[in-house]
C-alpha cells in the first residue's frame, strides 16, 4: 500500500490536470447568425469620420453621434467635450496574411565629410583623425544618423582623440571593448560592434600601436561602436517596422549627441552603456535566464514514427518513450518499472497525459505522430532564441509605461493591469487570427462604452445579407437590426429593392444593444488609426480554447464587467446598473490609462519563471530571419541557431 499512494496521488494530480486542459479544447459550437456576422473585425481599415451635418457626401449613418445611427451614442450626462470616433467593428474584408516583411537592415555610408579637408589641427593625433573623416574612401561606415552626429561631435571637440591617449588604448576604451564583446549577454550581436580595424575584441593595443592611422581609425571606430550599442540596448536593434506589417512601434533609442557626450568623459563607459538597457523586472528576468541558457542541449534519440498506440496496447518503442518521459520528470524511476516493458500501462498513459497537456496538445494519454514530435523537438535551442527575441521586444517598449498600465499579451492570449510593476488583475484574451493579426503598438485607453450598438459596414450589407434579403426581403426585420434610409427615417428592410442594390447602399443598417450583440455588453476604447479596441463577445466559449487567435484584430475580454470596474474605479454594482436596461451610453475615463499591445513569447510570472509561448503570428521567424541576413548576398541565411552569437552570418549594422 505505501508504494501505491505515490502512484495513485500522482495520477490523480495528473488526471486533474488533464481534465483542466480538457476545460481548454473548443467547445464544439455551431456559430449563431450573430457570431457568422460580426464576431470578427478587419483591422485595417480607415476610421470612421466625425459627426458632421446631413449632406450627399456624408449619409446620416456616418453620424456617430445620432442616437439612431452606427456609432455610440453619448448621454449628456457623460458627454466629453471632445466628440468620440466612432470605433465599431470594421469591414470583414481580408487583411494583410502574416505580414511578414522580407528583411533588410537600414543603409549604412562611409563615416566622411569633405569639407574637414583644409581644416587644421594643431596636434599629430588629431589630424589624424581629421585626415580619416575627410576621406571620402573611409572604411568606417555607419547609418546616417549615427553618421552625422558622431562628423558633429569631432568637429565639435576638435578632432581629439576619446580612446587614445599617447599612441595607445586607454584604460577606458579597454573597459569599452569588454563591454561590446559582452553583447551576447543582453541577446546583442557582438561582432556588429567590432571597429573595422581590429580582427578581435582582445588585444586591442598590440592590434594598432605605433600605427597612426589605424590609432586614428580605431578611436573613430570606437566612438562609432560605442553610440551604436548604446542606441541598440536603449531602442533595439531592428526596426520592428521592417519585421512585420502589424508592428506599429515607434522606439525610443537614446538621443545620439547626449550619448556622445557622456561617453566622452564619463570614467566608466561600460557601466552607462550597461544603464541605457530596459530597467524593468522583466528585461532582469530574461537576461538572468538567458545566462543559464544553451543552444543546444542534450543530444536526444529521436523516436521513430509509427502506429497510434493506445492505452493497454504494446509497440516496441514504448521502452524509449517510457525513458523520455523518465528523463523530463514526467514519471518517477519507480513509476517507470513495468512488468510488460512494451506496454503502455496506466501510469505511463497519466504520465504522456501531463506531457501532451505541458506541450498545449489534447491529452489522450496515447501515442500519436504529433506526440512523437512533440518529443523530438529540441525546446532548449529554441528557448534560447525566444529569450534572445524577447529581449530584443523589450527594448522596443516605451521608457514609461504608466505607474498604471494595461499589457495585453497577444502570444499569451492574456491581459494584465499592472500597478507600479505588480499585476493586481488579469484575463484571458482572444486576439486576431493570424492572417488578421492584432496590431503592436501602444495607446491610451479613454472610453468605456455601456451596451454598445454594432453599425454594419456596407461590404456586409451587400454581400452576406443581400443574397439573404433577396430570397427573404424581411429577414433583417425579422433578426432585429434597424434599417433607416438617408434621412435617419426607419424603414422596413421588405421595402429595399434588394435586387438592385449595387455596391453603395442608400441606407444604414444597425445591429441594437442586447443579448447577442457583437460587442457584447462593454467595449473599451483608446482611438488609433488601426480600429482596435477590446470588447466583451457573445461568444464565450472562445475562451475555453488554448489557442485563442480568432477574431479580425479586436482584443475580446473574457471578464470585461471586471475590467470596467478597474479602469472606472466603480464597484460591481454600479458597473452592472449601468448595463441594466441596455441603454447605450458613454463613460470617459477620469485619467487615461495607456495600454500596450504586445507579442511576448516568453514573459516571466509573477513568481519570476519564465513561460514560453507559441509563436503564433510567426514574428519570432521573421525576427530570426533578420538576425541570420548575409549583407553580401542581400537575404537571409536560415539556419538551426540564427540567434546565436556564433552563427550570426555577416557584421551587419542594424537599426
Amino acid at each position: 500500500m505505501p508504494k501505491l499512494l505515490p502512484r495513485l496521488l500522482l495520477g490523480l494530480s495528473v488526471l486533474a490536470l488533464a481534465a483542466s486542459s480538457a476545460l481548454a479544447e473548443p467547445v464544439k459550437h455551431r456559430p449563431n447568425f450573430f457570431e457568422q456576422l460580426f464576431g470578427v473585425r478587419q483591422h485595417n481599415q480607415p476610421q470612421q469620420q466625425a459627426s458632421q451635418p446631413f449632406n450627399e457626401k456624408q449619409p446620416w449613418w456616418k453620424d456617430n453621434q445620432d442616437s439612431s445611427v452606427y456609432g455610440d451614442p453619448v448621454k449628456k450626462k457623460y458627454a466629453s467635450a471632445k466628440p468620440l470616433k466612432d470605433l465599431s467593428e470594421p469591414e470583414m474584408l481580408p487583411g494583410l496574411g502574416m505580414g511578414i516583411v522580407d528583411y533588410a537592415p537600414p543603409v549604412v555610408l562611409p563615416v566622411y565629410d569633405p569639407t574637414f579637408i583644409g581644416m587644421q589641427t594643431p596636434a599629430s593625433d588629431s589630424e589624424a583623425i581629421r585626415v580619416s573623416l575627410a576621406d571620402k574612401a573611409s572604411p568606417i561606415k555607419a547609418v546616417d544618423i549615427e553618421r552625422k552626429a558622431v562628423l558633429a561631435f569631432y568637429k565639435t571637440n576638435g578632432f581629439k582623440p576619446v580612446w587614445m591617449a599617447e599612441n595607445h588604448v586607454t584604460p577606458r576604451a579597454n573597459e569599452l571593448l569588454k563591454t561590446l564583446s559582452s553583447a551576447a549577454a543582453d541577446g546583442l550581436v557582438a561582432k556588429n560592434y567590432l571597429p573595422e580595424v581590429l580582427t578581435s575584441f582582445d588585444n586591442a593595443d598590440g592590434q594598432v600601436a605605433t600605427y597612426p592611422m589605424k590609432l586614428a581609425r580605431l578611436d573613430i571606430g570606437l566612438t562609432i561602436a560605442a553610440l551604436h550599442y548604446a542606441r541598440q540596448i536603449s531602442g533595439g536593434q531592428f526596426d520592428p517596422q521592417r519585421l512585420s506589417l502589424y508592428n506599429d512601434i515607434k522606439t525610443e533609442p537614446v538621443n545620439p549627441d547626449a550619448a556622445l557626450k557622456v561617453l566622452a568623459f564619463t570614467p566608466y563607459p561600460g557601466s552607462y552603456l550597461q544603464s541605457l538597457a530596459p530597467q524593468n523586472p522583466q528585461y532582469a528576468a530574461l537576461k538572468a535566464e538567458l545566462a543559464k541558457s544553451t543552444t543546444t542541449g542534450p543530444k536526444l534519440d529521436l523516436l521513430a514514427d509509427g502506429p497510434k498506440v493506445k492505452p493497454g496496447k504494446s509497440d516496441v518503442r514504448i521502452p524509449l518513450i517510457r525513458a523520455r518521459l523518465q528523463t523530463l520528470g514526467f514519471m518517477t524511476v519507480e513509476v517507470a518499472g513495468s512488468d510488460n516493458v512494451n506496454q503502455l500501462d496506466q501510469d505511463m498513459a497519466i504520465a504522456l497525459m501531463a506531457f501532451q497537456t505541458s506541450k498545449k496538445m489534447k491529452p489522450t494519454g496515447s501515442v500519436d505522430s504529433a506526440t512523437i514530435k512533440a518529443f523530438n523537438k529540441d525546446d532548449v535551442a529554441d528557448q534560447h532564441d525566444k529569450l534572445v527575441f524577447n529581449l530584443e521586444r523589450l527594448r522596443w517598449l516605451p521608457k514609461n509605461l504608466g505607474a498604471r498600465h494595461v499589457m495585453v499579451n497577444q502570444a499569451a492570449f492574456e491581459v494584465n493591469v499592472m500597478d507600479n510593476g505588480k499585476s493586481t488583475w488579469k484575463s484571458r484574451v482572444v486576439v486576431g487570427q493570424p492572417t488578421k493579426q492584432t496590431y503592436s503598438f501602444s495607446d491610451q485607453i479613454e472610453t468605456v462604452v455601456f451596451n454598445p450598438t454594432w453599425g454594419v459596414p456596407a461590404s456586409i450589407i451587400v454581400n452576406e445579407y443581400g443574397p439573404k434579403s433577396r430570397k427573404n426581403p424581411s429577414y433583417l426585420d425579422n433578426n432585429g437590426f434597424i434599417v433607416k434610409d438617408k434621412n435617419g427615417n426607419v424603414i422596413s428592410s421588405s421595402s429595399i429593392d434588394w435586387w438592385n442594390l449595387g455596391q453603395a447602399p442608400s441606407f444604414g443598417v444597425q445591429q441594437p444593444a442586447g443579448d447577442g450583440n457583437a460587442l457584447g455588453e462593454l467595449k473599451f476604447l483608446f482611438p488609433n488609426a488601426h480600429d482596435i479596441y477590446m470588447h466583451d463577445t457573445p461568444s464565450k466559449d472562445l475562451f475555453a480554447s488554448a489557442m485563442r487567435a480568432f477574431s479580425h484584430g479586436c482584443v475580446r475580454v473574457q471578464n470585461p464587467r471586471q475590467f470596467a470596474q478597474v479602469l472606472l474605479g466603480w464597484d460591481e454594482a454600479t458597473v452592472a446598473k449601468n448595463i441594466e436596461g441596455q441603454d447605450s451610453h458613454s463613460v470617459p475615463l477620469k485619467t487615461k490609462v495607456p495600454v500596450h499591445l504586445t507579442y511576448f513569447t516568453a514573459w516571466a510570472d509573477e513568481s519570476g519563471k519564465v513561460q514560453y509561448f507559441d509563436d503564433i503570428y510567426g514574428r519570432d521567424t521573421a525576427m530570426a530571419k533578420a538576425f541570420a541576413y548575409d549583407p553580401a548576398g542581400k537575404k537571409p541565411i536560415l539556419n538551426n541557431d540564427v540567434a546565436t552569437k556564433a552563427t550570426i552570418v555577416g557584421g551587419i549594422i542594424q537599426n
